[in-house]
């Protein structure tokens, strides 16, 4: 799907990028900065996404943020991730100044007051006990992360390896990380909807670009390469079942490569007409759900295969028949139909993943992020573009590597006498 837009980069190296789009009366404001995850040390992790919070209590003209959307009538979130932060705005067009200058304003004059610190590394805390410490699996992401990368800050994910470092953290901490990755030169601000190209052009120029530069976050990490030998990991957690997890490191999100690995993905673990679900949970009866994923990092990401195993199975039962099939010929006679199959289902997500405004705006800004805004229109043509000789390929460098990370995060309270 092509999405026609326009770009300017400012004086301070903003850039800035407009979709026009005259059938709806919205207007989406995204902004991305280049902070995420990976830029923080790991003896103080979760500051990006602390920040995030912070961007919400208030700037120097603007005390109360959320008041001042709500009487543009406008809704409002944003979120973090491994790479990068998200902040998005959507509003009546004829309000979208608003959101620009509110934009603007907690850029440039944040408040960060020592009691705003204080309320929201007590939000996170309680967020990270509340989505990893108290519900059963919690940190299963996190242990399977910390055992799949060796070098790369992709070891932690944004929730932060423990609750102790933002405890800990302090207001000049915060702020030296604010002040690094919150700039112009770091951001990239994207409006979509019913507004003017030039005249969006000229408010953010208004209200932007008196702001200085800063310095562009040089993207300067340490290199993941494929161990030598596979690595595994074994906890036991006071869970209703067993699960198995497994691991391979595969290319970034912006190799050519990618689509491939994302299809394989799909083809034999997304869906109950995936490989693994026929073979292991409808045939052999192994496992009770199964499937496979990929991180998607800009980064080398992770290729994930998990599930859980069925009543009476073993994770070293589970995980052995899970490595011999992975490693064998994996694909028959069908695999230019399941190729169509999971083109053409990827092709209606992509589609109705640029529906809305706010969408589309969100897919420029995160394109841009990772390599440019144009690669946003060439999502599909890159995914039908993928042959069943270009999958099997993936299957065999994936598979066939030495290296792979194996989870077992067993049940405490489970019998183990058949194991």
């Amino acid at each position: 799907m092509r999405i026609p837009f326009s770009r300017k980069i400012l004086t301070n190296r903003m850039h800035v990028l407009v979709h026009e789009d005259h059938t709806t009366p919205l207007a989406a404001c995204t902004v991305v900065y280049r902070a995420g995850s990976r830029d923080e040390d790991p003896d103080c992790t979760g500051l990006a996404h602390l920040c995030e919070h912070l961007m919400f209590t208030g700037s120097r003209n603007a005390p109360d943020f959320d008041l001042a959307l709500q009487k543009a009538g406008a809704i409002n979130n944003a979120y973090t991730s491994q790479d990068l932060t998200n902040y998005y705005i959507v509003l009546p067009a004829k309000n979208i100044e608003t959101a620009l200058w509110l934009e603007a304003d907690r850029l440039s004059s944040l408040t960060l007051s020592q009691n705003s610190l204080d309320v929201q590394k007590h939000v996170v805390v309680e967020e990270f006990k509340e989505t990893c410490l108290n519900v059963p699996y919690g940190d299963l992401l996190l242990q399977l992360n910390d055992l799949s990368y060796q070098k790369h800050p992709y070891r932690w994910l944004p929730i932060g390896k423990m609750p102790e470092h933002i405890e800990k953290t302090d207001r000049d901490t915060v702020l030296g990380f604010f002040k690094r990755f919150y700039c112009p030169a770091n951001a990239i601000l994207v409006v979509a909807g019913n507004v003017d190209t030039g005249e969006i052009f000229d408010m953010a120029a208004k209200w932007f670009e008196d702001i200085p530069a800063g310095a562009k976050n040089p993207h300067s990490y340490p290199i993941e390469t494929p161990g030598t030998e596979n690595r595994f990991r074994e906890v036991r957690k006071n869970v209703p079942n067993d699960m198995l997890y497994k691991s391979w490191l595969m290319c970034d999100r912006t190799d050519p490569g990618y689509f491939a690995f994302d299809l394989l993905s799909d083809i034999i673990g997304t869906g109950k007409s995936s490989y693994l679900y026929k073979k292991f949970v409808l045939e052999k009866r192994l496992f009770t759900d199964i499937s496979a994923s990929v991180s998607g990092t800009h980064h080398k990401g992770l290729f994930l295969v998990g599930g859980r195993p069925a009543d009476g199975v073993s994770l070293e039962q589970a995980n052995e028949e899970i490595s011999k099939y992975l490693s064998a010929e994996i694909f028959g006679k069908t695999l230019d139909y399941d190729l169509q199959k999971v083109q053409n289902n990827g092709e209606s997500i992509i589609l109705e993943r640029n529906l809305k405004v706010e969408d589309r705006a969100n897919n420029l800004a995160t394109s841009e992020f990772y390599n440019c805004a144009e690669d946003a229109s060439l999502e599909t043509d890159n995914y039908f573009n993928v042959s069943a000789n270009d999958i099997v390929n993936a299957a065999e460098t994936l598979f066939k590597e030495t290296c792979c990370n194996t989870l077992f995060y067993r049940a405490e309270n489970k019998d183990t006498a058949s194991e």
